[in-house]
Order: structure tokens, then C-alpha cells, then sequence
């Protein structure tokens, strides 16, 4: 299972590495919204059901914007938990699209929407990974310069597996960004 960890967690961090070097070619005048946010997400209509709080998540988030409305958004996280001599292990990594409704002068206000697709694992106490996809409806709103807050709704699908069912999730946000410029 570390073999496969180490796959998935070379892939994201290659496909991050891509998307940075493709954004900084094209668009190099362009900023980067780095981010973290807090999460409650819950299940639903299916069993059993739960709910997650996160403050803040476990998942680091960098935006790079392709052009004023486009900004092309990978997310990558890992917790691991060790003790009694084994190792539990969570990761998961997402691509997302925002789409800025309103493009302004400012990268960080306004309203979007983010389809995205991933997957989310687990190692040490059963071993499996899910394939995810969903759509956010959030807003951006500047505080501070090159900083914003960002409130996000969204719906997820995680597909089955051999090892887990299949299943839907709301989830709500609240996070922190920061530009580049």
C-alpha cells in the first residue's frame, strides 16, 4: 500500500508541477491564489451516515488563473496517524475549474462555480481509494489587499469500490486566499 500512496501522492504533485509551469509560460502576468479552509461536510442518503468538521482542512489549495474568469485550481491533502503499532493513513487530491461569473479588476472578489473531479484513500486498516465528483457554487470577497474570504457550497459523488459504497456529500466552507498580485 505505500507503493500506491507514493504513486498517487508523485502523480498530484507532478500534475501540480505541470499546471504551474503551463500557467506561468502562458499567462506569467497572472496571479495565484494560495489557500485553506474550514469544512463541515455531511452524507447523504446513504449509510451510514456522518458528518466531518474540519478546522481548517487538511487539504492545501493553489489557484492559478488562465485568464480573468478561468482559473484552473489543484488540491492536494495527507493525514496520517500512527500509534499501538500501525499507521492509518488519508489522502486525496482534486482538480477543479472556477469559472468567475463577474471577472473584476481583483482576482479575489466575486462569485463562481467549481466542477471538479479526484479521488480520496485511505492505507493501514483498509486499504482503498475513491474516485470523486462534484460542483461548488462559492464567492470571493477581499478584506485586505491581495487577501480574501471565500465561502463555498458544494455537492459531491464518491463512486464505489470493491471495499466501500458509493455515496453523496454536501459540504460547506469557509477559507482564507491569498495572491500573488
Amino acid at each position: 500500500m505505500a507503493k500506491r500512496l507514493s504513486v498517487v501522492l508523485s502523480m498530484s504533485l507532478l500534475a501540480l508541477a505541470a499546471t504551474s509551469a503551463g500557467a506561468q509560460t502562458t499567462q506569467s502576468a497572472n496571479p495565484v491564489e494560495l489557500g485553506i479552509d474550514a469544512v463541515i461536510a455531511s452524507t447523504v442518503g446513504s449509510s451510514p451516515n456522518y458528518t466531518q468538521v474540519s478546522i481548517p482542512d487538511a487539504v492545501f489549495r493553489v489557484g492559478f488563473f488562465v485568464s480573468n474568469d478561468l482559473s484552473i485550481e489543484p488540491r492536494v491533502g495527507i493525514s496520517s496517524i500512527s500509534g499501538g503499532g500501525s499507521t492509518f493513513t488519508s489522502y486525496n487530491g482534486e482538480l477543479g475549474l472556477l469559472y468567475h461569473f463577474i471577472p473584476g479588476e481583483r482576482p479575489g472578489a466575486g462569485v463562481y462555480v467549481r466542477p471538479f473531479a479526484g479521488f480520496t484513500g485511505t492505507s493501514g486498516g483498509g486499504n482503498d481509494t475513491q474516485a470523486r465528483i462534484g460542483v461548488g457554487l462559492g464567492t470571493k470577497i477581499p478584506f485586505a489587499d491581495r487577501l480574501a474570504t471565500r465561502l463555498e457550497l458544494n455537492y459531491g459523488h464518491a463512486f464505489s469500490t470493491d471495499n466501500n459504497t458509493g455515496g453523496n456529500e454536501i459540504g460547506a466552507s469557509i477559507g482564507l486566499s491569498f495572491f500573488t498580485r
